[in-house]
């Protein structure tokens, strides 16, 4: 039997519980993440890092479980551009794991799981890039400018601006990838564990991690450059405020050393 899998990605951490509180409509067969089967032979994955699975669910419902999650507080869009999709084959003669279908023996609540949280982080991962290189672009023109003039060439408010929403994505995505653990079920068992292992590899997941990663320390170094440079330039600015007021100290001083005599001896 062959099941097509499209996985998508809302933007937050879904509470699960609170979900379940809200439609309890939809049997569970697993929690933590959860696995729903709305309608028979479909199922449902949700993660709590926004991830969801769903397995030869028509669109319909697809649609529906869409709605109902974007019902939930802090949930509101479906990334769209991180949709991807994956084809199971059960009942091969081994697992194994290609480049766009996975063979499976059978499948198994175990399996079921660990195939969607595959998949759901890669979806995942392929949003938290996009936010990423969208923070990196903005940086751009200015770390441009700072290279070819030697100066910040935006005004001090939009580089805060900027360094502010450097730090917010970087908190959002080291949030949500400490969420990206190992699923419970491959500590007990080998088959499992090499299953997991081969599509942990096939989706790139390692590399694409250690890519983000870097990209986020690239950022929190570019974002306290610049706010080192605003310092300096702040310091810069009280210097000379502090010099001009020291002039017009001595001029007035010396004004009134030239002026006041002429005063007392008029000519």
């Amino acid at each position: 039997m062959d099941f097509a899998l499209q996985a998508d990605y809302i933007e937050g951490q879904i509470d699960l519980k609170a979900f379940c509180a809200k439609h309890p409509h939809h049997p569970i067969l697993g929690t933590n993440p959860l696995v729903l089967e709305p309608q028979k032979g479909c199922y449902v994955f949700l993660s709590r890092f926004g991830g969801m699975v769903f397995w030869n669910c028509p669109e319909a419902l697809t649609r529906q479980i869409h709605e109902e999650l974007k019902s939930l507080p802090g949930l509101s869009r479906i990334e769209e551009q991180a949709r991807d999709f994956l084809t199971v084959r059960v009942g091969a003669p081994e697992d194994a794991v290609g480049f766009s279908e996975v063979s499976l023996r059978g499948l198994t609540l175990e399996k079921l799981r660990i195939v969607s949280l595959t998949l759901a982080q890669s979806v995942a991962l392929d949003h938290f890039e996009a936010t990423v290189s969208r923070a990196m672009e903005r940086f751009q023109p200015v770390v441009r400018a700072l290279s070819h003039e030697g100066k910040l060439a935006l005004p001090h408010r939009e580089v805060l601006r900027m360094v502010g929403f450097a730090m917010e994505v970087r908190a959002a995505v080291l949030d949500n990838l400490t969420l990206f653990d190992d699923p419970p079920e491959t500590w007990e068992s080998e088959s499992l564990a090499h299953l997991d292992s081969a599509l942990y590899d096939q989706f790139d997941l390692e590399e694409r991690l250690g890519a983000i990663r870097e990209k986020l320390s690239y950022l929190q170094d570019a974002g306290a450059t610049f706010l080192g440079l605003l310092d300096t330039q702040k310091n810069h600015r009280l210097e000379w405020i502090i010099i001009l007021l020291i002039l017009l100290e001595i001029l007035l001083f010396l004004g009134k050393d030239l002026i006041g005599p002429l005063l007392l001896h008029p000519r």
